[in-house]
């Protein structure tokens, strides 16, 4: 299916849509050739975390994942944009202790916990945070990580021309098939550049966790991603989160990963496809009911599925005193 027009997601408050948001999709097949697209396949895009894993290849690709005896979990922390949990923070601490990374060589800032619980715990406790609190933190264990390992000072590592952002621009660039090196760059909240690409050529990158056609030590790097992704989905992101609960309630047959500003990307491994999504005004809420509606089409969800994850795919608007007052849905017809 191709639609020159955007998804709309509608907000309704009562009977009446307050709010419309325009949500632009692409799916891709093994290949990364289009197979759907919803508005504009070319637009440029931010990927912002949405593809952090494929970031994490070159920890897995380099070896420094096995020199230093990283877990599963460690490697689906690397991907992830966590909440700031016990258990996440727990484990960001070992993996440092066993590369021995001092937390002041890490450039992303601290902040509390987007977990709400943990942030207000840690607040009770008259804890400061740490950057182990950084939801990117694991993305930034694995950068320093394969620095190490490759005999590298890490120091500098979010500098455009440091030999960190050298690899991740060279996987990227082979991954989605842009020159990284002749785009525009920002650079994201943990830091690190971030780079504009057509929203096709995202959904093109992470087609990379199914494409037969990889070397096989790219293949066997992206199935110990994939691996790791299905096996921890807590470390993904955390609790009470769509990205994890997908995951979980899918048992890995649909892949899910969320950016900053309504970006998702997902990768649907038994359906050999792949996908990334934008909403046009950077709205979140409004790229995960599109995101949901998608995995629904796609496959990644069924239907009983898709209905015990309503408060994610099919979510409710609320008052402050919690009484539904409407809901989100995809408009009729898009």
């Amino acid at each position: 299916m191709a639609s020159r027009q955007p998804l709309v997601v509608e907000v309704l408050r009562g009977p009446v849509v307050e709010s419309l948001h325009q949500v632009m999709a692409v799916v891709v097949n093994e290949i990364g050739n289009v197979t759907h697209f919803w508005g504009n396949p070319q637009f440029l895009t931010l990927p912002r975390s949405a593809i952090k894993m494929l970031q994490a290849l070159p920890l897995i690709e380099s070896g420094a994942a096995d020199k230093y005896g990283l877990e599963d979990k460690h490697i689906a922390l690397a991907c992830a944009s966590h909440r700031g949990e016990k258990d996440h923070l727990q484990a960001l601490q070992q993996w440092a202790e066993k590369v021995q990374i001092k937390e002041s060589s890490y450039i992303c800032g601290p902040h509390l916990p987007l977990d709400e619980t943990s942030s207000h715990e840690m607040i009770r406790r008259g804890q400061s945070p740490t950057v182990f609190c950084n939801n990117c933190a694991g993305k930034h264990s694995a950068l320093i990580t394969t620095c190490l390992h490759l005999g590298e000072d890490p120091a500098g590592y979010e500098k455009y021309e440091h030999n960190a952002q050298k690899r991740l621009r060279k996987i990227l660039t082979e991954t989605m098939r842009v020159d990284h090196s002749k785009v525009a760059a920002g650079i994201d909240g943990c830091g690190i550049p971030t780079y504009a690409v057509p929203l096709q050529a995202m959904a093109t990158g992470m087609s990379t966790f199914i494409n037969p056609k990889e070397t096989p030590a790219r293949k066997a790097a992206c199935e110990r991603i994939l691996r790791a992704v299905k096996a921890f989905p807590f470390y993904v992101s955390g609790s009470d989160n769509f990205t994890t609960a997908v995951i979980e309630k899918s048992q890995g047959r649909a892949i899910v990963k969320g950016g900053a500003e309504g970006v998702f990307c997902g990768v649907l491994p038994e359906k050999r496809v792949a996908f990334a999504i934008k909403a046009s005004d950077g709205a979140g809420r409004a790229a995960q009911v599109a995101a949901a509606s998608l995995l629904l089409q796609l496959g990644g969800l069924n239907e009983a599925e898709f209905k015990a994850l309503a408060k994610y795919t099919m979510p409710s608007v609320t008052n402050w005193r919690g009484d539904v007052v409407g809901q989100m849905r995809i408009a009729k017809g898009t």
